[in-house]
């Protein structure tokens, strides 16, 4: 989002000279991104802009700010109605601490984030493939996902190490930005039909450019460091550890493996996809992306219009790329569904009741099933519907959009 400093006066309360003491400015291209630690809200505002808020945090009176701007602009500049634009998108909520980490999150994050830490990180997440190249015995293989004879302890167990995986991975992100004093917070989300935790990282945006890598990049460089701990405790400690630990060693390493494979999926907004947008500078990409699809599909609405005639050339550039990766991978992601997901999930959820069916909740068995109900199918079921619900409002808005022309068409006929 762009903020002129010459638009029309807006209503919104004044902040106080306190209010915007806090604000941050982040040089990012052209442009810079002003913020609040106490607030997820960003703005990116011209050059002017970024020198009225500095004037007035040096202490610099309206008055003088706006004479200086004039002669920096060449013309009037209203620097209340700049402020009122400000305060408009919410840069000057009220001061909430709970938006900052906290002292312990800081002191961990900088323990595991700092120089020293990301030195071993590097280490060992190169030593990960090093491994697996040199000694083939420990590359995976769809084997390992299951680890145990019983089809339901495979799932229970399978489920739940993908869980801690994905709790870690998000984690990561979280230590990540709290060394830097910044809070993340973290829900349960879907991408298509895949159910994920996903941690907000909104408040990077207050960071400079190179900084944000390092918490962006902190989820796959925990997978890749996971992945090569269980790779090395395979190969050192295998005979001590046991034939079922090592079994689950290699099930976690099967889905590390996979998930940093995943991340390379980003037509479903994953990290790469996230770093991608911080190196290119496309803070707008899905937006813009959404946009030109749909006025390729001739289905454009008016907010579409509005953000590709906000967007500058360089955004455009970098959606009509994207469209490339995003339109193949939502129909190979499409086509899984249909010819994996799909079929598979009355035998799946079958596999989990037959014992419950059978002996009622009074065997090991049953109780197996349930909790595989509990863990797997159900969150997998709950993505889906979510994912139909999607893509029904999408079939709902282009007929709507298409009848008033159908029916245009037919008047004229008649």
């Amino acid at each position: 989002m762009t903020v002129d400093a010459t638009e029309a006066p807006a209503a919104a309360p004044l902040p106080t000279p306190a209010q915007i003491a806090t604000l941050t400015l982040v040089a990012d291209g052209d442009g810079f991104v002003v913020g609040s630690p106490h607030t997820a809200e960003y703005v990116e505002v011209p050059e002017l802009g970024a020198e009225i808020i500095r004037w007035l945090q040096q202490g610099a009176d309206m008055a003088d700010c706006e004479r200086r701007a004039a002669e920096l602009a060449g013309e009037p500049v209203d620097v209340a109605d700049f402020l009122g634009v400000l305060a408009e998108e919410g840069l000057f909520a009220e001061e909430r601490t709970d938006q900052l980490a906290g002292p312990v999150a800081r002191r961990i994050g900088g323990l595991l984030f700092g120089r020293a830490a990301w030195i071993g990180y590097a280490v060992l997440a190169l030593a990960g493939p090093v491994l697996l190249i040199a000694m083939p015995e420990l590359r995976p293989s769809y084997r390992d996902g299951f680890p145990f004879h019983t089809q339901l302890l495979n799932i229970l167990a399978v489920s739940l190490l993908g869980m801690a995986a994905v709790a870690a991975h998000e984690g990561a992100h979280v230590l990540a930005a709290a060394a830097y004093g910044l809070r993340s917070k973290l829900s349960v989300s879907r991408r298509l039909y895949f159910l994920t935790f996903q941690a907000d990282l909104t408040r990077l945006w207050s960071l400079p450019r190179r900084a944000r890598y390092g918490p962006l990049a902190a989820g796959m460089v925990w997978d890749a460091v996971i992945m090569t701990i269980a790779l090395l405790l395979q190969a050192t400690l295998a005979d001590q550890l046991g034939p079922v630990t090592v079994r689950l060693l290699r099930a976690l390493v099967l889905l590390q493996f996979t998930a940093l494979i995943a991340q390379i999926m980003v037509f479903m907004r994953t990290d790469v996809y996230a770093l991608s947008v911080n190196a290119t500078g496309a803070k707008t990409l899905w937006a813009t992306k959404g946009a030109l699809l749909r006025r390729y599909l001739r289905r454009t609405t008016a907010a579409d219009a509005r953000q590709l005639a906000d967007a500058d050339p360089g955004e455009i550039r970098w959606a009509r790329r994207y469209l490339w990766l995003y339109v193949p991978g939502i129909a190979v992601a499409l086509g899984y569904l249909v010819w994996f997901v799909l079929p598979s999930l009355p035998h799946l959820i079958e596999l989990c009741v037959a014992p419950i069916r059978a002996d009622g909740l009074t065997t090991l068995a049953a109780w197996q099933g349930l909790a595989a109900l509990a863990i797997s199918v159900v969150p997998m079921l709950w993505a889906l519907a979510g994912a139909i619900r999607s893509g029904l409002r999408v079939i709902a808005t282009a007929v709507a959009r298409r009848r008033p022309g159908r029916a245009l068409t037919e008047a004229a006929r008649g």
